[in-house]
């Protein structure tokens, strides 16, 4: 568009050209509204001028040059729409950020990756390690190596803890260490009183097997020792010491059991049956072969951290536990290897298979204890000698001693000559029959020593 400022009668500024088009053309609106607003006086402008406006019209934005001619002073208006000219930079920018943007996500995306791969995983992994170690299972730590020296460093010290951890729960209850790490709880003295089953083993013979064979004793001792610490575990028993060639274990506690005894009568048999299977191989092997005696009691003791500040033993103690020390010693008197007191045949009722030996009143105890030999769990053949030997013990209650006699020798026939309980009540028997006990005479065998 070319427009004279001094357009023959008409004022400077005026064009009426410029007005008639400008209605249905945004740029030449554009360039009309910057003279008719006053934003350019055509009269003034000497040199190019160079100005940005938005079109009324369309309301988009436009570059407009003014430019001088050496023509009659005329003017010439050139406009660019905005658009045309930063369309491409606009584009630019546009792909620029996108670009930014994916490289961003990508960079992102590796980086979370890699984080994952060197840190995250690799701590999880360490977590459940110290999960294993919380529950006390130290037998599943292992080594993560890790190409990050910190993070190798922290899994081989949590193998060295752990190593050293399986060596401390060797000296006392795994359940109760395992509690005791899991629940984060300090030890201390103190305890409860609860109902529970403890069970006392001992070596026949020991004495005279540690004699012979000196310090050789010490394989043979651990031997047994394992066969038994083997089989309290498998029914969930708890070792409290071992006493030289005794073994004190009880059921019940930490870990809290309605079966205690019925445990205890199983593990006591587990026992047997190991010690049986280390006779076998100690014969062919020329080894020295064991025979072991067990007591069992069930009664309410007092269990916990019994001890002082310094030095603590989670045990039981109370007049059941001395009666259970009291039982194991009969084994050798009755020639029978596990005697359990009454109260145990009481809550392992119909879940064992016993005979009652005798009415007994044990050392330092004030009354008869009914005690019984273990001779099997439930679904176990009963022997045909047991009956006879029972009613025989009925008949020695009853004062019928010459049928007491009868069926006593029966059992010990039966049993192919050998059955101690039986010869025992046999001569009591013979000597009630000479001579004759008073009315208020109870069929109650006193033991004079803690034997």
């Amino acid at each position: 568009m070319v427009a004279s400022a001094t357009s023959k009668g008409q004022q400077v500024g005026e064009i009426p050209e410029l007005d008639a088009l400008a209605h249905d053309q945004p740029m030449l609106a554009s360039v009309a509204a910057l003279i008719d607003g006053n934003g350019v006086s055509l009269g003034d402008v000497r040199e190019a001028r160079q100005l940005q406006t938005t079109g009324p019209i369309d309301g988009k934005n436009y570059f407009v040059t003014f430019s001088p001619l050496n023509f009659n002073n005329w003017i010439v208006a050139t406009v660019i729409p905005a658009d045309d000219f930063l369309a491409s930079i606009q584009r630019n920018v546009v792909i620029v950020l996108i670009a930014l943007a994916g490289l961003t996500l990508v960079v992102a995306g590796i980086a979370i990756l890699s984080a994952n791969r060197l840190f995250a995983a690799p701590l999880l992994r360490i977590a459940g390690q110290l999960k294993h170690i919380e529950d006390f299972r130290l037998d599943r730590v292992v080594r993560l190596p890790s190409p990050l020296r910190e993070l190798d460093d922290l899994s081989g010290i949590l193998v060295q803890m752990s190593r050293g951890l399986a060596s401390f729960r060797k000296y006392m209850p795994t359940e109760l260490v395992r509690t005791l790490v899991s629940q984060g709880v300090e030890a201390s003295p103190g305890g409860h009183q609860q109902t529970l089953t403890v069970m006392f083993t001992d070596v026949a013979g020991f004495t005279g097997i540690s004699e012979e064979l000196g310090d050789e004793v010490v394989p043979v001792l651990a031997e047994y020792l394992e066969a038994v610490s083997i089989a309290v575990l498998q029914y969930g028993g708890t070792i409290d010491k071992f006493i030289g060639d005794g073994v004190m274990a009880f059921w019940g506690a930490p870990v809290s059991s309605e079966r205690h005894a019925v445990d205890a009568c199983a593990a006591a048999l587990e026992c047997q049956r190991l010690l049986a299977l280390q006779r076998v191989d100690a014969r062919r092997r020329g080894g020295t072969p064991l025979r072991m005696r067990v007591g069992i009691n069930t009664g309410r003791m007092l269990v916990g951290n019994i001890g002082s500040s310094e030095r603590l033993s989670y045990t039981v103690i109370g007049d059941p536990v001395n009666v259970a020390s009291r039982l194991e010693p009969l084994g050798k008197i009755y020639g029978v290897d596990i005697v359990i007191g009454e109260d145990t045949r009481t809550a392992a009722s119909d879940a064992i298979i016993v005979r009652r030996l005798d009415q007994v009143s044990v050392y330092g105890r004030i009354g008869g204890v009914a005690i019984f030999e273990l001779l099997g769990m439930a679904g176990d053949a009963l022997p045909g000698w047991v009956e006879m030997y029972e009613a025989g013990l009925a008949a020695y209650a009853n004062r019928n001693w010459p049928e007491a006699i009868e069926l006593f020798a029966a059992t010990v026939a039966a049993r192919g000559g050998v059955d101690r309980a039986s010869k025992i009540l046999r001569e009591r028997c013979r000597e009630c029959l000479a001579n004759p006990p008073p009315k208020d005479w109870m069929p109650i065998s006193v033991l004079e020593s803690k034997t």
